[in-house]
């Protein structure tokens, strides 16, 4: 268990005993309902779960309680009293914005947005020959004058904005995020807690962008033509993709 999915089995076992205090001055006001993709909204706060609160013990909150992680595809990792959020463990080392996802995930959520992905393409065209000649390294900061994606910020932010809010690279969420709940590191809670509107988010971090194509998301069998699946996607993965060091690399990833 890394250091976000603690971050998220203690935030949702510490709302419900707020839940179950009937608090009114935390940063949601008083929590009258939980819920997330799973069973929260059936929970509710036991007191022998109260030590394994004080003293940070994961599993035993999740034993005690019943707590689950939310699903890979749900954008929204918690609903408090009808708003949903996505949460961002900013203490766990940099958040991804976009898991390695090859050019036909792109593809789905330019369709969805109404937008053309044939500027991506040009992009990502032009990563490929800074990397190949030395300009940039795999990970290219939007801060580096070198980078590629830095002139299209607005072209970008609506792409970004789906991935973070409303689905992935194959499918609309089933539980999508209206805001991020950013929490620098859960142990300092509630201290630490920071709202952040989905109109804001994208500014707040768009100069801490890093970018990267790398081989973690492609096709196990990319490279196997008699497979149905490599059939239907391979034209698009082939324009992102080059092979370096015995890999094929390909899946564009984001991160702060």
């Amino acid at each position: 268990m890394n250091v976000g999915e603690e971050s998220e089995y203690y935030f949702k076992a510490y709302l419900l005993k707020q839940k179950k205090e009937k608090l009114s001055d935390t940063i949601f006001g008083k929590i009258h309902q939980l819920s997330d993709d799973g069973n929260l909204v059936e929970l509710e706060w036991k007191n022998e779960a109260e030590l394994f609160l004080e003293k940070f013990k994961i599993q035993k909150l999740i034993d005690t309680l019943g707590i689950k992680k939310s699903k890979s595809n749900s954008k929204a990792d918690i609903k408090i009293n009808q708003i949903s959020y996505s949460l961002k463990e900013i203490s766990a080392g940099k958040p991804a914005i976009v898991n390695h996802t090859p050019r036909h995930g792109f593809e789905y959520a330019c369709a969805h947005i109404g937008s053309s992905i044939v500027t991506l393409d040009k992009i990502i065209e032009l990563y490929w020959e800074l990397r190949l000649n030395g300009t940039i390294t795999e990970d290219t900061k939007i801060s580096h004058v070198d980078c590629p994606f830095r002139l299209y910020r607005d072209y970008l932010k609506p792409i970004i904005e789906y991935f973070l809010f409303t689905g992935t690279g194959s499918k609309i969420s089933n539980f999508p995020a209206m805001k991020i709940l950013e929490i620098n590191n859960y142990k300092k809670l509630p201290d630490k807690i920071k709202i952040i509107e989905r109109d804001d988010y994208f500014d707040q971090v768009w100069n801490k962008l890093v970018f990267s194509v790398r081989s973690k998301g492609m096709p196990n069998k990319y490279t196997e033509a008699d497979d149905i699946t490599y059939d239907k996607k391979h034209g698009s993965i082939a324009k992102w993709t080059k092979e370096i060091d015995g890999k094929y690399k390909g899946a564009l990833h984001i991160r702060v």
